[in-house]
């Protein structure tokens, strides 16, 4: 039996035919409801990255069957998955990859929960500590998911620097202290005058050119350098600054995560408390044959771009 799902190569999403898996003994056959286009399969698109394949690894949906193992969920339940191919009509992962979704939730894509794996692990990573000066480079989705996320109650003072006031807007009413535009103020004054001083901890969550340089200019001496955002193609870092500095500089990839799968289901738990909202993070939604149009874009992302989902 085939169903359809989007292969991804450079400049191209096109919508092909693929086999629906049968899933082994552990594993759980989802039928795709929604699944979100993370930057990784943007860069795909963009040439950046390898591509010519089906990819996504944001889904949520409804298990349409089981393996023989399985206890957890049974077909017919709503779940929110780690792993894929995702931007697919059904797609099946492990077990342990999977959590129910609550009754009361009526709109799925909301508890795409990959993402927030990620911030997870990152907040994790960082070892935030109580009275800490936190500073955090990109409101783009994955920084707004790290910032919703910051233990605000412990830090002495959180500051946000992007370059879209809508994005600092939102940065503030998720729980920044302060916000910053280095396109209408010097950053690294600014940010150190609202701390009285350096940051304890910067988290460069952007993945921009040049933005370890700024993370580098705003930590004290001892400080942590959080790298979370994705910087895709290699480039220059002020290694002398670090030496200098005797900066602690930390890769919290989701790679770097002792166990992932943990973190995937601390983040589920972590949206049934509503500690992450992302009403106003998804912003962008197309029907799965749109793919060409929702790829173009997350590519450009337009002023009001914050996450896109691919729905099906």
């Amino acid at each position: 039996m085939k169903a359809q799902a989007i292969s991804i190569s450079k400049g191209v999403a096109e919508i092909i035919e693929s086999d629906i898996p049968e899933p082994r003994r552990s594993e759980v056959l989802v039928e795709t409801k929604a699944c979100g286009i993370c930057m990784g399969d943007v860069y795909a698109f963009q040439g950046k990255l390898p591509g010519g394949r089906v990819m996504g690894h944001e889904g949520v949906g409804i298990v349409a069957k089981t393996g023989e193992d399985i206890r957890n969920v049974k077909p017919g339940e709503r779940v929110t998955t780690l792993g894929g191919p995702a931007f697919a009509q059904f797609y099946r992962t492990d077990c342990r990859n999977i959590a129910r979704i609550p009754d009361d939730v009526e709109d799925l894509a909301l508890w795409i929960s990959e993402p927030a794996a990620c911030a997870v692990n990152g907040i994790k990573r960082s070892a935030i500590q109580i009275g800490d000066k936190v500073c955090i480079i990109g409101c783009g989705y994955m920084g707004l998911l790290l910032l919703q996320s910051i233990p605000k109650a412990i830090v002495d003072c959180l500051v946000a620097v992007d370059l879209l006031n809508e994005r600092l807007d939102l940065a503030m009413k998720f729980g920044a202290d302060h916000a910053v535009n280095p396109r209408e103020v010097k950053a690294v004054e600014e940010v150190r005058r609202i701390l009285g001083g350096e940051a304890d901890i910067v988290i460069e969550a952007s993945g921009a050119p040049g933005a370890l340089y700024l993370a580098t200019d705003l930590l004290k001496p001892s400080g942590k350098l959080v790298i979370f955002g994705r910087h895709v193609v290699d480039e220059t870092v002020p290694t002398e600054k670090w030496h200098v500095k005797g900066l602690t500089i930390l890769n919290t990839s989701p790679a770097s995560s002792p166990d992932f799968n943990k973190d995937f289901h601390d983040a589920v738990k972590l949206l049934e408390k509503r500690v992450f909202d992302q009403n106003l993070l998804m912003t962008h939604r197309f029907p799965y044959r749109d793919a060409m149009a929702a790829f173009r874009v997350a590519s450009d992302k337009p002023a009001d771009y914050i996450k896109g989902v691919i729905t099906f």
